[in-house]
C-alpha cells in the first residue's frame, strides 16, 4: 500500500510538469512553487508510518520485512529530498532565493552525506577515499545548498563509477579559497560531449538536471566548478569558493 502511494506521488509529480510546461513562465513557476510545498505534507505522514513500523511499534517484523521498511523509508525520504531542491531551483529561477549564512565545518558535512550515501557506495563495491587538511576547516556558507551540491555531484560519481571503483574526495584551502575536487575512475565524458556538460540550459543528452541544479547553486554562491574527464578513465569536478 505505501508503495503504491510513493508510486502516485511521483506520477502526480510528473503530470505536474506536464501541466507546468503548458503554462506561461511566471505562472508555472508560482504554480509549481505551491504545488511543490503541497506534495510534503503528504509525504510526511508516509515518512512516519514507515518509521512506525520500521521501529515494530504496532508488531514484530522479521529480516526481510525490516529491509523493505528502510528501503520504502529512504525512498520516501529521497522523494521528499527532490521536492526541496525543487523549490530552491524555482526559488533560483524567479531570484527569490535569500542565501543564509552560518558556520559549516566542511568535513562534518561531507561525512553526513557520505553516511547518506553509504548503501549505494556499497551496493556499488565502490572504494572512497577521503583527504582533508590537519587544520579544520569552517565557512560561512549556506549548508543547505552545500548540502545539495556535493550530494548530487556524490551521486553522479557512483552512478558513472562501476563496481570495484575509486572515488576520492580532497578538501583544500588555497590562497584564502575552499578547493574540493570529487574524483571517480568511472567511464568518463565522451569528447564530443564535454563543451555542454556545463551549458547555461537542461538538455538531458548532454547534461543532467542535477549539474545544471549544482551550477545555478553555485553561481548564486559566488562560486565557481570546472571539470577535467577522459572517457574510461573517470571524471574530476572541482568546486572553488571564498571563504
Amino acid at each position: 500500500m505505501l508503495v503504491f502511494i510513493l508510486f502516485l506521488a511521483l506520477l502526480s509529480i510528473t503530470l505536474v510538469f506536464y501541466l507546468i510546461i503548458r503554462r506561461e513562465e511566471k505562472e508555472k513557476i508560482e504554480f509549481f512553487h505551491v504545488t511543490a510545498h503541497k506534495f510534503r505534507s503528504p509525504i510526511a505522514i508516509i515518512k512516519w508510518y514507515l518509521e512506525l513500523l520500521s521501529k515494530e511499534s504496532v508488531g514484530n517484523l522479521n529480516n526481510k520485512q525490516k529491509e523493505y521498511f528502510a528501503e520504502m523509508y529512504n525512498a520516501s525520504e529521497k522523494l521528499n529530498e527532490k521536492i526541496d531542491s525543487i523549490i530552491v531551483l524555482l526559488q533560483l529561477q524567479s531570484n527569490k532565493l535569500t542565501l543564509k549564512r552560518e558556520k559549516v565545518n566542511v568535513k562534518d558535512l561531507l561525512t553526513q552525506i557520505i553516511q547518506k550515501l553509504q548503501f549505494k557506495i556499497e551496493r556499488h563495491k565502490l572504494h572512497l577515499q577521503e583527504t582533508y587538511p590537519k587544520e579544520e576547516v569552517i565557512i560561512q556558507a549556506d549548508s543547505r545548498l552545500l548540502n545539495i551540491v556535493f550530494q548530487n555531484i556524490l551521486e553522479n560519481a557512483i552512478k558513472y563509477t562501476p563496481e570495484n571503483g575509486n572515488i576520492d574526495i580532497k578538501v583544500n584551502l588555497i590562497e584564502k579559497k575552499l578547493l574540493i575536487e570529487i574524483e571517480d575512475s568511472g567511464y568518463g565524458i565522451p569528447k564530443e560531449r564535454k563543451s555542454k556538460i556545463l551549458a547555461d540550459s537542461v538538455n538531458s543528452k548532454n547534461m543532467g538536471f542535477s549539474l545544471y541544479f549544482v551550477k545555478l547553486i553555485l553561481k548564486k554562491m559566488k562560486a565557481h566548478i570546472n571539470f577535467r574527464s577522459e572517457e574510461n578513465k573517470g571524471t574530476t569536478f572541482s568546486i572553488s569558493m571564498p571563504i
